[in-house]
């Protein structure tokens, strides 16, 4: 590659594995629906309610059933066929989507089903994601896992920005109860994807009942990922990140009111810089040749982070804000993206799905508890220093971690983990 050039070969060359193409198709047309779907419940729960109370406990009953099933659903991954458990979650989001549109064009929709749904999707979502989490490295060679996982996650970004543009068209022109019914159908596509894919028939040693040894078998994936020469690391250090970096986005409302008395045009502003440095940090994972170097970049990426969320908390003008939040969506990408990738590379196929629910568990989880913490204390000392703290914290501990494992970082740098 020339120097200054941007190469899109690594892109171009994952994208025509066959069934990483096909699945890329139907998965991206199902992501726009689920952040239609997003930004509907929200809308339709605070016209509703009227009530910051029950958008947090809508938001909560999505995140509560992650902490105990993402690991049982990491064992049944690796126990059976991983693409039939994929097709089984989609059609369960279907009917959640297809319920919520029901009682919403009917009239019947009260904030107590809106809750009870999105419980409902929070027992289902994490099947879904810790079921193609596992696909994903099944269709592609070693090389490649990166790659695609980092158009994967140019993908969702787009969709954050595609898809409530295409519901806010809705609900202004149709209602809201058609940006649920959308999002049903486009689950058509991701079920025809999977269903299409060639893939080999997944192995497992398991013989017995299902629920036999369950509770040792998730135990066993939280041990394995612990003691792992990598992941016994890198996960906690992401996991700082995730808890005080990753909330910024939930925080963006009261930021642009409060901060900046911006309101909803300047909450727009920002969520639309958020997802642009989260398109370039992915556009440039994606085109990345080799893993090599990817411990270093995520390490890095964590202290730069840290660093650029603390200018944001003091800066008092609204454009260099906007400015700066995009740079650090950038590094927050390229840590997220970065970590997955690591993850993928050096876990042996046998523990896949239980060590990538706990990595599915540690970043869904942490963001929701940093929200909470640092929505707690900004209602006593306003967002700016809770912020600027969550980032010095968030750069020093990344620092320290460099650091003290910077050995191990420049060997892996140099020479790419290895599977098992």
């Amino acid at each position: 590659m020339a120097s200054g050039s941007f190469d899109f070969s690594a892109i171009r060359d994952t994208l025509r594995v066959r069934n990483f193409a096909v699945f890329s198709a139907g998965n991206g047309i199902s992501l726009i629906g689920t952040w239609m779907q997003r930004l509907a419940v929200g809308w339709l729960t605070w016209n509703l309610t009227e009530s910051g109370t029950w958008l947090g406990a809508v938001s909560m009953a999505e995140f509560a059933p992650v902490v105990v099933l993402a690991p049982i659903y990491g064992v049944m991954t690796d126990r059976f066929d991983r693409r039939r458990i994929a097709v089984i979650g989609q059609y369960f989001a279907m009917l959640q989507a297809a319920a919520l549109a029901a009682l919403t064009l009917t009239g019947a929709i009260t904030p107590m089903m809106i809750l009870l749904l999105q419980l409902a999707s929070g027992v289902i979502q994490p099947l879904i994601q810790t079921a193609r989490l596992v696909l994903v490295p099944s269709m592609m060679p070693r090389e490649r896992v990166g790659n695609a996982i980092a158009i994967t996650s140019l993908m969702f970004n787009t969709a954050r920005i595609v898809g409530p543009m295409i519901a806010g068209v809705l609900i202004s022109a149709i209602g809201v109860g058609w940006a649920f019914a959308v999002n049903a159908v486009t689950y058509i596509a991701v079920i025809y994807a999977l269903t299409s894919l060639e893939l080999p028939p997944h192995r497992t040693t398991h013989r017995g009942p299902m629920l036999a040894g369950l509770a040792d078998e998730v135990t066993s994936g939280w041990r394995y990922v612990t003691h792992h020469p990598l992941l016994g690391w890198i996960l906690p250090t992401v996991g700082v990140a995730c808890v005080l970096t990753w909330p910024i986005g939930d925080l963006l409302p009261g930021i642009a009111d409060h901060v900046f008395q911006r309101g909803p045009s300047g909450l727009a502003t920002l969520t639309s810089a958020q997802g642009v440095g989260a398109i370039c940090g992915g556009l440039i994972l994606a085109h990345r040749p080799s893993p090599e170097g990817l411990v270093k970049v995520v390490v890095g990426a964590m202290v730069a982070n840290g660093i650029i969320l603390a200018i944001f908390a003091i800066t008092p003008i609204f454009w260099v804000a906007v400015l700066v939040l995009l740079v650090s969506s950038f590094f927050s990408v390229m840590v997220g993206v970065g970590s997955q990738s690591l993850a993928q590379i050096v876990i042996t196929d046998q523990m896949r799905g239980r060590a990538l629910s706990a990595w599915y568990t540690v970043t869904r989880v942490g963001p929701a508890f940093g929200v909470m913490g640092l929505g707690y204390l900004s209602t006593f000392f306003g967002f700016s220093k809770p912020l600027f703290c969550a980032g010095i914290i968030t750069a020093f501990v990344a620092a320290i971690t460099f650091y003290r494992k910077r050995h191990v970082v420049h060997q892996m740098s140099e020479h790419p983990p290895e599977a098992g």
